[in-house]
């Protein structure tokens, strides 16, 4: 297919991602975050039809966002201003580069509205990317159940902190999903909240992927072994190793890219969670969530 004919196919799909843009705050800086962000980023990074539907406040920090926005040329038609609630952040420690998070609460992202005059933007959504931090709140995660009704094909990217969950939303959004990208912590809280029982991983990705009547399931282990099932096959991968320094948002580059490699460009399986988990790695390898990572970088990586 010539290069035109894959751009056109590209720009054919329209992806939204769902939830949360705030600033994540290290100890010596600070730098645009948030797990739905990071994805729309990188899909965005490999020119995807792709736009954000989140909530900032009408402060500093919330005007810093659009102008980071406007800077990327990332269009911000879908981005609410909220005059009564601050802009999101998010206190970020690195241990030998593991991250934790004292996530602020009650912010803008936390009360994204359901805006009726831009339904044409949203009205046929090829997919939908949304994890379930932004459902902490009754507001965002009612809007996003509306949305859910516009959306083709929904991919939940499970994001459990602190205690911003209940059994009940999460069950509700699991149902919903197609596609569920989950970390081994998360599967770990799954497991025990909905009481599954199993020999092993493969096992019990398969009774969750049954339960909640899904089509794809994807186990992320950072550096370790990870697992994939489609309904017919477990493919098993693990990601290179690399000196990390930062692993915040490796999981939302490694989803962002597996969805362009697998869903946009109809990519083999293997391939694409190679490439995938090539970006989540490089990623670690730099600091911040949405640090610029060219495909050379990638083929070296993976010596292709």
């Amino acid at each position: 297919m010539k290069t035109w004919a894959k751009n056109l196919l590209k720009l054919s799909k329209n992806i939204i991602c769902f939830g949360e843009v705030l600033w994540d705050k290290y100890p010596d800086k600070i730098q645009i975050g948030g797990a739905p962000f990071n994805v729309f980023s990188r899909l965005h990074s490999f020119r995807n039809n792709v736009k954000l539907i989140s909530a900032v406040g009408n402060d500093s920090l919330g005007l810093d966002i659009l102008k980071y926005f406007k800077k990327n040329n990332f269009e911000t038609d879908l981005i609410y201003q909220d005059k009564g609630h601050k802009t999101g952040c998010v206190n970020i420690n690195l241990d030998s580069g593991e991250p934790s998070y004292e996530i602020v609460s009650n912010v803008a992202w936390d009360f994204i509205p359901f805006e009726n005059k831009k339904i044409d933007c949203i009205k046929s959504i090829d997919f939908l990317v949304f994890g379930s931090l932004a459902s902490r709140k009754n507001k965002s995660f009612q809007t996003l159940k509306k949305i859910f009704n516009y959306s083709k094909f929904k991919i939940l990217d499970l994001n459990l902190r602190q205690n911003f969950f209940t059994k009940e939303k999460l069950e509700l959004l699991l149902i919903a999903s197609d596609f569920l990208k989950i970390n081994m912590n998360e599967f770990k809280i799954i497991i025990k909240l909905f009481d599954f029982s199993g020999s092993n991983n493969e096992d019990l990705l398969k009774k969750i992927y049954n339960k909640f009547k899904m089509k794809y399931v994807c186990l992320t282990n950072g550096s370790f072994k990870s697992y994939f099932f489609d309904g017919n096959s477990i493919y098993q991968f693990k990601p290179v190793k690399l000196n990390s320094i930062d692993n915040v948002g490796a999981g939302d580059n490694f989803l962002a890219s597996f969805i362009n490699e697998f869903f946009i460009k109809n990519n083999k399986t293997e391939n694409s969670l190679k490439i995938a988990s090539a970006y989540g790695a490089l990623t670690t390898t730099k600091i911040g969530a949405n640090p610029i990572i060219k495909f050379d970088e990638v083929k070296k990586l993976l010596k292709i």
